[in-house]
């Protein structure tokens, strides 16, 4: 079924595209797999028969400004790699999750028996990242928390 193009025009210009953070950034909104196949004018394939047209997922649109590809994904898919990044708020917390992953395995790492064999410089220096992978955390939290009490 092809869909006109009035209507096609008027979905891809009266929905809010919102701007995720994962591998890569791209442009996102709320859509069915139905509405995502009539607003791209095409079948999208998946391995979902029954009820396909109103399985939830993304709208999800790839590429900088007049080279945009549009294609559709699962919302359970999409939600995994990527996160809100619309504003700096959500940005700084998308920084503070990944440092405080990698500053955690580092502090866990400096229990281990590996640890334990690393030169002494080597240690010094692990421990001095870690030092400042904590203060920057800090001041993420500090500024995240600043700007969420600000906006009430």
């Amino acid at each position: 079924m092809t869909v006109p193009m009035s209507l096609t025009i008027y979905l891809v210009t009266t929905m809010k595209m919102i701007q995720y953070t994962g591998t890569k950034t791209v442009k996102a909104c709320l859509m069915t797999l139905g509405e995502a196949e009539k607003v791209l004018n095409r079948k999208i394939d998946t391995s979902a028969v029954e009820g396909r047209e109103k399985i939830p997922g993304y709208l999800v649109e790839y590429g900088e400004d007049g080279d945009d590809y549009r294609s559709w994904s699962p919302k359970d898919v999409f939600e995994k790699a990527y996160r809100v990044s619309e504003n700096y708020v959500d940005r700084m917390l998308i920084e503070h999750d990944e440092v405080e992953k990698r500053y955690l395995r580092g502090r866990k790492f400096t229990f281990s028996a590996e640890f334990g064999s690393l030169s002494d410089n080597d240690k010094v220096l692990l421990k001095k990242q870690l030092d400042a992978m904590e203060a920057y955390l800090y001041a993420l939290s500090e500024r995240i928390l600043i700007a969420h009490t600000t906006k009430v």
